[in-house]
Order: C-alpha cells, then structure tokens, then sequence
C-alpha cells in the first residue's frame, strides 16, 4: 500500500474517533505554583462561582442550567441533598445562594439578606453534618478525633466553608439590619418561601450584663481598619465580629460609671438547628449574640468551636468617636469645660469578683492615652476575667492635691453604688496605675496627709477660720486625708516623684500662665478671703498653684509626698523611661535631664523611688514610656503578682456568684 495512502487513512480513522469522544489525552507542564492554583480552584469570589463548584454543576448537569437560568438550579440541588447530603452538594448550595446574595445586594433588592441566611444554613450543615461524620467516623474505626473525620478538614473547601459561613452571616446580618428586617434585641425577621407569612428568628444573648432590650445597632468589625493601636487583637474561628452599641431610648436603669455611648465586642453565632427542609423553608436557625469577653467558644453538637472575635475594633470606634482627641487641652485651659466626662468610668460593666485596676493619665491626657496598654491588657484571658479596668478623667491644670481629693470621692461612690453592703472583697484589692502626674495622683491615694500639707498653705489652723460650711469641707477634704485601705498596689509609670524641670522650662511657664482652675475652687479660695480678710495679702502674694507650679523640684508639697513613706500593706511599682534620642533642646523646652539619664521630660533621678517593690528601666521617652511593648509586659507581670497575692488573702470566688 502507497505511502500517501495509509496516512490517509489514518487521518480519517483518527478524524473518526475524535468525533466519537476518543480524543487523545494528554498532559503538559502547569503556569504558576501548582499550590495555589489547587486552592485557588476552590476559591469563589461575589460574582462567579469557583471552579470546584462548577465542576459539581458540571457532573449533575446542571452548569448549562445555571448559565441560563441561575434561580432554578438550587432547588435541583437541594432536592439532590435531601435524598443524600454529600458534602459537595452542601458546598456548591452555600456558594450558589452567596452569589445570588451578593448579586441581589448590588441591585439593591431587599430581600438580599435571605439569601445570604440560605448561604450560611448551607455552609453551616456542610461543617456539622453530624449523620454523615457519625458514619465516617464508624469506617474510621470509631476515633471521633477531629484529624480523622473523613479528612474533610483538609479539603479547601472545609476552611472556604468556614468563610462562607462567617460572610453569609455577617452580610445577613447587616442587610437585614437595613431593612428594618433585623432587630439586634430580639428577632430577624425572614419571609417565607411562598411570601404568604414571615418568619422571626430569635435572637439570643450570652454573656451580657446588658439587658436584651438595651442592644442598640451593630457594626461589622472588618468594616474599619484601625490605626493608632500597635496591635490588633483577634481570633480566629466561626461567627462574625461585630461593634455593638446601647440604645439610649432604652428604658430602665443603667450601668452606674459606665458610658452610655460605649461600644462593645459582639460574636454573632448563627445556629442552624433542624434538618435542610427546614433550612429551606426558612424556619431554621437561631442568632446568638456572644460575649468574647467572657465566651471564646460555643458548643455545638458535641464540638467544641472556637469563635471568632475581634476586641480591638469597637474600643478603637468608640475612641475615634468619642470627641475626646483634644479634651485634655481643652480641660487644662478651662477644667470645668469636661462636665459629666470627668470623673471615674469602667471600661466594662461591673461585674462581681473582679479586681478594679484604675488607670490615672498624665499632664494635658485623657484616657484615650491608655488604650495601647487596655488594649494589650484586655487580650490577655487571665487578666480579663479577673479585673476589671477604669479610668479617671481628671483637668490637669488643677492642683493635685484637689484631683486627688475628688478621685477619693468617685472611689467611695462607686462602692456605695455598686457594692454598698461591702460584700465584693475583689474591691479591697485595687490596683491604681499612674502616667508621669498621675502617679502623683495616685500616689497621694497611699499616704495620709495629717497637718503637714495644710502647713503648706496657711500657717492659721483650718478650724479657726471663718469659712462657708460647704468651703470647709472642701478644704477639709484636699488637705486632710486618709490612706485609702482598698489601694493595694501603685504602679508608676515615668512620675517625676522628686519633680521636673518642666515648671521652669519655657513651655512649663506658659502653661503654668495658661492653666485654669475649677470655678468651685475658686469660690472657695474667694470665700476664704472673704471671711478671713488678713489672709487676702498672703494669697495675693501666693496665687494658687496650678499642678505645673507643683511640679517644680522645689515645691513644699512634693517635698512632703516624696518623704511620705510606703504602707506597709501597700505596693510600690516603678517603670522609668531612659531614651537617648531626646536632643537638648526638646529636653531645655520640657525639662528633662540635661543630658542626663531621663525620659526627655522626667530625669532617673525624679522617676526612681527608694522602696519600691520592683523597677523596670525601658528606652521610651515620657510621652511614650507606658506605650512602650516591655513597660505593657511589665505591668502585666505585676498584676498576675497581684492575683497571687490577692488569692492568698482572699479564696478565689467563682465568677459570677
């Protein structure tokens, strides 16, 4: 046979098995790391559907359905499911109604948020389909062990699972919230399949001192991107994180000390209970809000699941919110300018048992000053569920005598408010932490003052002056006072113990020229003068002081803090900051050193304090040092210190008892 002929031939006979489906097969090398492109084939994003899925479709027939009509093929797959829930069938389900949830949101239709519940339900019984794991785990050999449940944990589709659920939810959540669909107090409200009726999915708290009705609107945490804040405290697992709020129409009482307009981590867990009939009906599921302060895992079934929680986001919301970004300027110039935002607040609810650690700010702050260190404090578990943090929002240009005496007065509020009958001994172990003046501040809350500190500013004793009762008692209050007992531990972090430069140095005059002083002070300082006219030349002659003129090395009243010796039922704490980088002039304008070992503001040699229980030397300047990562460690070791030794004068309480 010719040459020409037989590869004719064979051109035909292989033109012929083409045709009828024998092409030949063959393989050459992949583009790009085969790695991910295996992960991205089951990836999905809001308007397609991944290749895995498709390839689902694609062996039910049901790809070219899809293509031309969507809304048909989810019945189909869902019938399919019913009769056997494979675990590609359960994905391909939460994929296809997350597409058309997120299809539906971008034409604005209202009822996106259904679809999206329809994801999650899906997704949610593609990650605890007990039946078919009950199975799996008997052709196992009946180890329940999670490493061995049918290796379904190592399918990409098991951790895209876990984000379609979390997305589903959270989309769900916000959508319907849209809508006025969504009421975080008590329901979501779904309409039925067939639209003739609606459907209320409860809406369930945990772990909240708040009562439900209180629940205000929430915000998805990934939403907001934080900056400010060195770390980002997170978990990871299911549920959605969320910025909850309080409603301020709310009826009943409040939270004494804690801000009505604070915002709190929330874990939204939506539980899909009942099988996929009901499921699709729309008549499955609960909502569960978590506390992921006090809950970092939810029980289903006989799994234990962590959750998901974000608690950096709503603290840094409600900070950015807070309008508190130029308050301590503000308050320094005009101190009664801060109104009902001065004073003691909680950084939580109060809750039974838990040790208070107030946290007292510095010249010209505002609590916002602390939030690198709560925010790293707050992470820690041990620490969370064991104290409970304030702040004391104070005007710093008032002498520290009258903060102090006031801060004494917010202190014995708050125990007659929220423990009158005495039974909480979690408050008598209280730990006062101290910026630069604050540690002054707090300092004073450890000493008692006895005749010395009024000496300082009269040398006629208070009883023989002819005074206002209210301006004595004022007076009696700032220059007599007692140690308070419940103060158990002081943690001073770059407090000029033994003064500063600052009060002599060019920004510390003109802030002493610009400081204002409480009007209720100086109506007493005017009654004072008033009923005791040969004291007006002394105070002509002695204007009152502000707290940077108390700062200065010099001042009687430091003097006498600095020799007050430490209780012996109290300790003392030191951090110093110690930066080379300050120049001579930053240090000539706040008053540092002078090219001695100091913070830039504060030299070593004001910061150290002779008996103190420990002291830490940090490389930060003063405006940094309780910012900085070893000071927030170290503060961290001293109150698990303290737990040791609280536990030892007190047995541990069981929380919430």
């Amino acid at each position: 046979m010719p040459i020409y002929r037989c590869r004719t031939i064979l051109v035909i006979l292989s033109t012929t098995l083409t045709l009828v489906g024998c092409a030949a097969i063959r393989v050459q090398p992949a583009e790009g790391p085969t790695i991910s492109g295996a992960w991205s084939a089951s990836s999905f994003s809001e308007s397609a559907l991944s290749m895995r899925t498709r390839q689902t479709l694609r062996r039910l027939d049901l790809e070219t359905v899809y293509d031309a009509n969507p809304t048909e093929v989810p019945a189909k797959l869902h019938a399919m499911a019913l009769a056997d829930p494979r675990p590609e069938l359960l994905f391909a389900l939460a994929e296809v109604y997350y597409v058309r949830g997120a299809k539906a949101e971008k034409k604005g239709e209202a009822d996106a948020f259904v679809a999206y519940y329809l994801s999650a339900g899906y997704a949610y019984h593609f990650l605890f389909d007990e039946a078919r794991e009950s199975l799996d785990i008997r052709t196992l050999g009946g180890d329940d062990s999670p490493s061995v449940r049918s290796g379904k944990v190592f399918d990409p589709r098991f951790r895209l699972a876990c984000d379609l659920y979390n997305l589903g939810v959270a989309k769900c959540i916000i959508a319907a919230q849209r809508v006025g669909q969504f009421d975080p107090r008590s329901r979501l409200v779904l309409p039925a399949r067939d639209g003739s009726q609606t459907i209320k999915v409860a809406v369930v708290h945990h772990g909240f001192t708040f009562r439900p009705e209180e629940f205000g609107g929430v915000r998805l945490c990934s939403d907001f991107q934080v900056t400010g804040l060195p770390n980002h405290h997170r978990t990871y697992g299911l549920g959605v994180p969320l910025i909850g709020s309080l409603d301020p129409a709310a009826p009943g009482p409040r939270q004494p000390f804690y801000p009505s307009q604070v915002q709190f981590p929330i874990t939204a867990f939506f539980r899909f209970e009942g099988g996929l009939d009901a499921l699709h009906d729309r008549k499955a599921g609960q909502l569960e809000f978590v506390n992921p302060l006090e809950q970092q895992s939810i029980l289903v079934g006989k799994r234990r699941v962590p959750l998901e929680s974000d608690l950096t986001t709503p603290m840094a919301y409600y900070l950015a919110n807070a309008g508190l970004d130029n308050a301590g300027y503000r308050s320094f110039l005009r101190p009664d300018s801060l109104g009902a935002a001065a004073g003691l607040h909680s950084l939580e609810p109060y809750k039974p048992g838990k040790i208070p650690v107030v946290l007292v700010h510095g010249l010209l702050g505002t609590p916002i000053t602390w939030a690198p260190m709560f925010n790293d404090l707050q992470a820690d578990p041990t620490l969370r569920n064991r104290y409970q943090f304030w702040v004391y929002f104070y005007p710093t240009g008032n002498p520290y005598l009258v903060t102090a005496a006031q801060l004494r007065q917010d202190l014995a509020r708050m125990r007659s408010s929220l423990d009158p009958d005495r039974k909480d001994a979690a408050l008598d172990d209280l730990v006062l932490v101290g910026h630069s003046m604050g540690g002054i501040v707090s300092r004073l809350l450890t000493v008692d003052g006895g005749d010395d500190f009024w000496k300082t500013a009269s040398s006629t004793p208070l009883d023989r002056l002819k005074l206002k009762s209210e301006s004595r008692d004022e007076l009696r209050q700032t220059y007599y006072f007692e140690r308070q007992p419940q103060v158990r531990r002081a943690i001073f972090l770059g407090t000029p113990h033994h003064g500063s430069k600052l009060s002599e140095s060019t920004i510390g005059r003109l802030g002493s020229h610009l400081a204002g002083l409480p009007l209720k002070l100086m109506a007493t300082t005017q009654d004072l003068v008033k009923e005791n006219p040969d004291l007006a030349t002394f105070f002509l002659e002695h204007p009152i002081p502000t707290s940077v003129d108390l700062l200065d090395p010099d001042a009687p009243t430091l003097q006498l803090i600095a020799n007050r010796p430490r209780p012996e039922s109290v300790r003392y704490h030191s951090v110093i900051g110690v930066t080379g980088r300050s120049s001579l002039l930053f240090e000539r304008l706040f008053g540092g050193g002078y090219c001695h070992p100091s913070d830039g503001v504060v030299p070593y040699t004001s910061a150290h304090l002779e008996g103190t229980d420990s002291e830490l030397v940090v490389p930060a300047d003063h405006f940094h040092v309780h910012h900085h990562p070893l000071a927030i460690l170290e503060v961290r070791r001293i109150l698990l210190e303290h737990l040791r030794e609280a536990d030892q004068r007190q047995p541990v309480r069981q929380m919430g008892k």
